[in-house]
C-alpha cells in the first residue's frame, strides 16, 4: 500500500483538476466528431439495399430520447482508491421532450418527401391491420441498460405511438424472443406495398471517462466534460420491408462515434464527501521531518482509504437546449435521406 494518498483526482468541466496531492491528471474525454462533419460514414449500415424496393415510405412512429441520470467510477490499489461521480440532467420534462420530438418528426418526413419519396399519410398507415397489432410502449419510457450507469428516457411526439423492437436493445421494453411488433411491421409494409422507418435519436449531456478498476495501480480518476452529445449504438434508423405478413426483411444505420453537439446548459457540482483533509494531513506529516526527528511523538492515524463521491447537475437552458436538439436531429435527418436518396428504386 503506498505510504502517500495522493493518487485521487476528478476531473470537471472537462479540465482535470488533484483532489488529493498532485502529480496526475484526468483521463482526457474520448474523441468526438463534431456535429458539423456527421457523415454516413459514422453509421454502420445493415441491408440499406432494401431502401431501393419501393418509393411509398411509412413513418409510423419516432423515438426521441435523453439520458437523464450517468454516472462513472475508478478505483486504485485493490480498491483502497476510489472516486465517484454521479451526474443527472435537469430542468427536462415530458412535455418538452415532446414538443421537440414533434417538431424533429416534421423535419425529418420533410427531408424524406425532398428525396422524392411518397410519405404515406397517417390515415392509411393507422386503418391497417397491422398497425392495430402493435404493442405500444408506455411514455416516458425509462430504461437503465444492464450494465450502463446510464438511465435514458424515451418518447415519441404526443400524436404518435412510442414503438419499441426486440432489435432496439437495450432501450427496449422487447426481449430477443417478442417478434410481435416485427411481425406488426411487416404486416403495414406488405398491406401498403410500402418500405417502414423508424428513426431513434438520444442525447447524453456528459462525456464521462475515468481510469478503470486498477489492482496494481494507486490512483483512480476520472472526467467529466458537459455538453449535449449524439449517443453511439442507441441512435439508429431502423427500415422494414416484407411482401408478406409473416416475414421480412430488417435493415438499420446505427450511429458508431459520439457526436458532439455544443452546450445547452451548465454543469453545478451539489454535493461531495471525501477524505481529502484527512489524506493531506497524513501526506503533510510524511514530508515534514517529525517522524523521525521525534519518533515517539503520536502523528496522525494513516488512512487505509482514499475516496472521493461528487454529485453534479447539468442544468439546461430550455430555449438552448431545444435549438441544440433539433440541429442534431437535422443533421440525422440528413444523412438518413441521404441513405434513402442513395437507395432508389430503379
Amino acid at each position: 500500500m503506498p505510504t502517500r494518498r495522493d493518487a485521487l483526482i476528478l476531473g470537471a468541466g472537462g479540465v482535470a483538476g488533484a483532489l488529493v496531492g498532485s502529480g496526475h491528471s484526468a483521463v482526457a474525454a474520448e474523441r468526438m466528431t463534431p456535429l458539423q462533419s456527421l457523415a454516413i460514414g459514422n453509421f454502420h449500415q445493415s441491408m440499406a439495399k432494401i431502401m431501393a424496393r419501393t418509393s411509398r415510405i411509412a413513418l409510423p412512429s419516432y423515438r426521441f430520447g435523453v439520458v437523464m441520470r450517468s454516472g462513472i467510477s475508478a478505483t486504485g490499489n485493490s480498491g483502497s482508491v476510489t472516486v465517484e461521480a454521479a451526474a443527472d440532467l435537469v430542468g427536462v420534462d415530458q412535455a418538452m421532450l415532446q414538443r421537440i420530438a414533434h417538431a424533429a418528426f416534421s423535419d425529418f418526413v420533410e427531408r424524406i418527401r425532398a428525396t422524392g419519396r411518397t410519405v404515406l399519410g397517417w390515415n392509411e398507415i393507422s386503418a391497417t391491420s397491422g398497425f392495430a397489432k402493435l404493442a405500444r410502449t408506455p411514455v416516458p419510457f425509462v430504461k437503465k441498460p444492464f450494465a450502463d450507469a446510464r438511465s435514458v428516457a424515451l418518447v415519441a411526439p404526443e400524436y404518435l405511438p412510442l414503438v419499441s423492437l426486440h432489435s432496439d436493445a437495450p432501450l427496449s421494453d422487447k426481449s430477443p424472443f417478442e417478434l410481435g411488433n416485427w411481425r406488426a411491421l411487416n404486416a403495414i409494409s406488405a398491406e401498403l406495398k410500402c418500405l417502414v422507418m423508424i428513426p431513434t435519436i438520444v442525447f447524453d449531456f456528459a462525456a464521462l471517462t475515468g481510469s478503470g478498476h486498477k489492482v496494481y495501480g494507486g490512483s483512480a480518476n476520472v472526467g467529466i466534460q458537459p455538453g449535449l452529445y449524439l449517443v453511439p449504438l442507441f441512435t439508429q434508423l431502423s427500415f422494414f420491408h416484407a411482401k408478406i405478413a409473416l416475414a421480412g426483411d430488417l435493415g438499420k444505420l446505427i450511429l458508431q462515434d459520439r457526436v458532439s453537439v455544443g452546450q445547452a446548459g451548465a454543469l453545478v457540482k451539489t454535493g461531495s464527501f471525501n477524505n481529502r483533509a484527512e489524506i493531506e494531513e497524513w501526506n503533510a506529516y510524511v514530508r515534514s521531518n517529525v517522524w523521525w526527528s521525534q519518533p515517539n511523538l503520536a502523528g496522525p492515524l494513516r488512512p487505509t482509504q482514499a475516496y472521493d463521491y461528487a454529485t453534479y447537475q447539468y442544468r439546461v437552458n430550455p430555449d438552448d437546449f431545444n435549438t441544440a436538439c433539433l440541429d442534431a436531429a437535422r443533421g440525422v435527418h440528413a444523412v438518413f435521406a441521404g441513405s434513402v436518396d442513395a437507395n432508389r428504386p430503379a
